[in-house]
């Protein structure tokens, strides 16, 4: 049974009560009073105080400051931080002109990416490795044209971005995501390279929102793991931050395990179905809630089960009733499968 903090009102009564009780002619009425607020909310503090250090004590309720210094203790490189996006841009002028590092370009919207390494035209063009100035998620750009901020003598100002556009960008981990991974680190206090191990270590790498271990991936002793980055304009990895990954995980890996960081397919998950009472604000609700069962649920080798659908509707506030037409039966995602939200039909 847990323990009733009293309240400063209980506290109060309870203290003028002592002091009515042991000492009714100690103090007049009027001094009993003020001496019974006193001490009462010093004690109301104390035991404030000491609700604060309990919630401090466990990673599932403790406050940033805190869950700080547990994940600095449990995980081997602490709170995830921003990183910015980077990629490719293809720039022309003439031939042995140069590109020098830093030089910035920027887009439409105002972000700008400067360029890392100082590069010379050849044949009349060159490819810039670019860095987004803003760390995190903004930087990310699937595509366009950039345009140089200060122009660049032999060198067309405009600089169109490569086919794999600049990615990568992450935002600082949320304190909700690094929490989940502390209380997932004391679940799985053993380093031994099991699934739970792969997955943790995998979930360390900047931009990496979910993974899944996929067991004999390419037979005994070896394991897969696939993964996702839901900050990213495509959640799918591209080869590069599957590489990234890899290069990590070889890092972490026994000696003796073999592992294969993957990129998933994804397999979009088509929803028809008509809602009670309809608006475009319930419609919404929906769709959001039915995300957020797809990334919960849809996983490599799960099942999506559609009872789970039919509770995901019911569930969002505002809904009185539903006709679920797609899916029409449980989906079974493949091997290396992730559901991800397909087209929405409103009946």
């Amino acid at each position: 049974m847990a323990y009733e903090i009293p309240t400063l009102p209980a506290l109060i009564k309870r203290t003028e009560s002592d002091f009515e009780r042991n000492a009714p002619d100690a103090l007049r009425r009027a001094d009993a009073k003020v001496a019974a607020r006193a001490l009462s909310g010093a004690v109301y503090e104390l035991y404030g105080f000491q609700a604060w250090v309990a919630r401090q004590s466990n990673p599932a309720t403790c406050d940033e400051p805190m869950l700080l210094n547990w994940a600095d203790w449990r995980l081997s490189d602490g709170r995830k931080p921003a990183v910015s996006a980077t990629g490719l841009a293809l720039v022309e002028g003439a031939s042995g002109a140069l590109v020098d590092a830093g030089q910035l370009y920027q887009a439409k919207d105002g972000r700008r990416y400067a360029v890392v390494d100082a590069v010379k035209l050849v044949a009349g063009r060159a490819s810039l490795k670019l860095s987004a100035e803003d760390m995190g998620a903004i930087g990310n750009i699937e595509g366009g044209t950039l345009t140089a901020v200060t122009p660049v003598m032999g060198v067309s100002p405009d600089a169109v971005i490569g086919p794999d556009g600049i990615v990568g960008g992450a935002d600082q981990e949320s304190v909700e995501a690094l929490r989940a991974r502390v209380q997932a680190a004391f679940k799985n206090p053993s380093k031994v390279g099991n699934g739970a191990d792969f997955v943790e270590w995998a979930l360390e790498v900047p931009g990496v929102t979910r993974a899944w271990a996929l067991p004999r991936w390419m037979g005994p002793g070896t394991f897969g793991l696939a993964f996702v980055r839901d900050g990213d304009p495509d959640l799918i990895p591209t080869a590069a931050q599957v590489a990234e990954v890899q290069a990590y995980l070889d890092i972490k890996r026994p000696v003796t395990a073999e592992i294969y960081a993957v990129a998933p397919q994804a397999r979009p998950m088509n929803f028809s179905l008509r809602v009670m009472p309809d608006s475009t604000a319930l419609r919404v609700a929906v769709e959001q809630s039915l995300r957020v069962l797809i990334d919960d649920e849809g996983g490599p080798g799960s099942t999506l089960l559609t009872t789970h659908v039919h509770a995901a509707i019911s569930n969002t506030p505002g809904e009185a009733d539903h006709v679920l037409l797609e899916p029409a039966a449980d989906v079974v995602m493949g091997r290396n499968e992730v559901a991800v939200p397909g087209v929405f039909t409103w009946m």
